[in-house]
């Protein structure tokens, strides 16, 4: 399900996300912000071709929430929370590329549109109209509607609610894009094996709750990983010739 364009996909969005700049604290964290700029700029370099559209920011918010997300805008938040089990830009890395494979696989786009029709009701003609083509309120195009509730509600910010589970399959796909975006952006994809070993072990800490709605599964996510290891290191290796 696709009701929307990416071109107005990607307003909404970098709209969206200065609207949270202005509602959320942002982490004044040097070694967090150095570290998140670093593995952005570089993976960013690598996905340019699967996001055309996207105005490229990178932000540590100050929330203790082992979280992050991308937007199909090119704007990506990390929580400070995130750098309990991140120790390293490999590892950051990892996090960084999955969700924004996420956005080149478009699932955000999909997520959106089914939000789109689940809350709009009986407006949901209205509101496709307004992000198609007339336009959402304060991007130029028109006034319909304040999109950015509803975007960061489907990402599980500042709302007080959980976003909804990303199922397991594209949780796999973005794990798979994800683990190559890194490799071929220079970054060690055994990394992405720790970080979710860690994953593992948090929510095993928690009783066996997912450490968030929007990463399930993480042992059998685990045991994907493993399988794509070995394409992964092939770019790796390649990538070596650039970045080393």
């Amino acid at each position: 399900m696709n009701l929307t364009s990416d071109t107005k996909v990607a307003e909404m969005t970098i709209a969206a996300f200065e609207d949270m700049k202005r509602q959320m604290p942002i982490s004044t964290h040097a070694a967090y912000n150095e570290m998140l700029q670093s593995v952005g700029n570089r993976i960013s370099q690598q996905v340019f071709w699967d996001m055309p559209l996207a105005e490229w920011e990178f932000v540590v918010f100050d929330q203790n929430e082992v979280n992050a997300f991308a937007m199909p805008g090119g704007k990506v938040g990390i929580f400070t929370g995130l750098f309990q089990i991140v120790k390293t830009e490999d590892e950051l890395a990892s996090v960084v590329a999955h969700e924004i494979a996420h956005v080149t696989a478009r699932h955000t786009h999909e997520r959106i549109s089914q939000q789109m029709v689940i809350g709009a009701g009986g407006q949901l003609v209205g509101i496709a109209a307004a992000v198609t083509g007339a336009g959402v309120a304060g991007l130029g195009g028109g006034s319909y509607i304040n999109m950015t509730p509803m975007i960061m509600g489907l990402y599980g910010i500042g709302t007080g609610q959980a976003a909804q589970a990303w199922d397991q399959k594209k949780e796999a796909e973005a794990d798979h894009i994800g683990i190559m975006y890194m490799a071929k952006a220079g970054y060690d994809p055994n990394a992405a094996i720790t970080v979710m070993e860690r994953m593992v072990e948090l929510e095993g800490g928690m009783g066996g709750n997912n450490y968030n709605s929007t990463h399930p599964s993480s042992m059998d996510r685990l045991n994907a990983l493993h399988s794509y290891l070995e394409d992964a290191l092939a770019e790796y290796e390649k990538s070596k010739e650039f970045f080393y």
